[in-house]
């Protein structure tokens, strides 16, 4: 099985947070550290390389381990679990996709393939995992209105590759909210929607690992302070949870026990005003149905 290079990366940067912690050094005292030894990694590059999200670089991680003063038995480990990062990188399926892959969706996409179980709130749409390619394709082409057909093609491919998760082994446990007002927008047409609320309804019927609930419109307004996301549970007990936060401002992957705690509340308010399982799926039926009428 191929090795997942996201997982590898994070294992390395664990090492390299707790490293830094048993010498009591903050991300900036680090910063100062390395810079007094002619070696430039600012507080937020470091920041993401201990939590896996930045490129790792073998002189960084040597740097790294001099002013942590790690005996050469640890440095020889961490060396080889840089190498091995590094390497695992071409072995992953989803880099095939880099030329196409927006900004931070990498590491995403690599969260999500060694994950155990993903909570998302999608607002407006329908789950990714979830998509037709006709639906697929209709909301990728919203959002990149003057890319090449090829460009597209190759996104909605991804998506469909992606999906391969839920019936993976071990599967991921996927549990959804969306508003209802994703199931009444017709996004791609009629025909398209009601194709896509039917393949949902196949997929909560068919997979025990899939559970979707809508938030009724009879509910009025509610608030979700940082809008659309999702919370990432890793395979790996070793790490930490990852709310990711798909926004205007970029992507933000969010690690720190208090952010996730306010994650997991807000999606846990979110599933008490929604309609359990069994009501979800009947109004998703209903809306496929009314889909088929003009």
């Amino acid at each position: 099985m191929p090795v997942n290079p996201t997982i590898l990366r994070r294992r390395l940067g664990t090492e390299l947070r707790e490293l830094r912690a048993r010498t009591g050094m903050s991300l900036e005292g680090a910063s100062e550290a390395l810079e007094a030894n002619d070696h430039d990694i600012s507080p937020s590059k470091l920041s993401r390389l201990e939590n896996g999200l930045g490129a790792i670089k073998i002189t960084d991680i040597r740097a790294l381990v001099k002013i942590y003063e790690v005996e050469r038995q640890q440095e020889d480990l961490l060396l080889q679990m840089a190498r091995e990062a590094r390497a695992a990188g071409p072995s992953a399926w989803w880099t095939d996709y880099e030329s196409v892959l927006p900004s931070g969706l990498s590491t995403y996409v690599g969260l999500e393939a060694g994950a155990s179980a993903l909570f998302a709130f999608t607002g407006p749409l329908i789950e990714g995992l979830l998509q037709t390619e006709d639906y697929a394709r209709s909301t990728i082409r919203s959002t990149r209105p003057t890319d090449p057909v090829e460009t597209i093609d190759r996104l909605v491919e991804l998506r469909m590759e992606r999906q391969k998760v839920l019936r993976g082994t071990p599967r991921l446990d996927l549990v959804t909210i969306m508003d209802e007002a994703a199931l009444l927008r017709p996004v791609g047409g009629r025909d398209v929607m009601r194709r896509q609320l039917e393949r949902v309804v196949e997929i909560c019927e068919e997979l025990p690992n899939v559970t979707v609930q809508v938030i009724p419109l009879s509910k009025g307004a509610y608030a979700v302070q940082h809008g659309i996301f999702t919370l990432i549970e890793p395979q790996d007990l070793a790490f930490e949870p990852v709310a990711y936060v798909d926004s205007l401002g970029g992507n933000l992957y969010l690690q720190r026990p208090e952010q996730i705690q306010k994650f997991r509340k807000t999606f846990g308010g979110l599933q008490a005003i929604a309609l359990d399982p069994d009501e979800s799926l009947q109004v998703v039926r209903t809306a496929a149905e009314e889909m088929t009428h003009e």
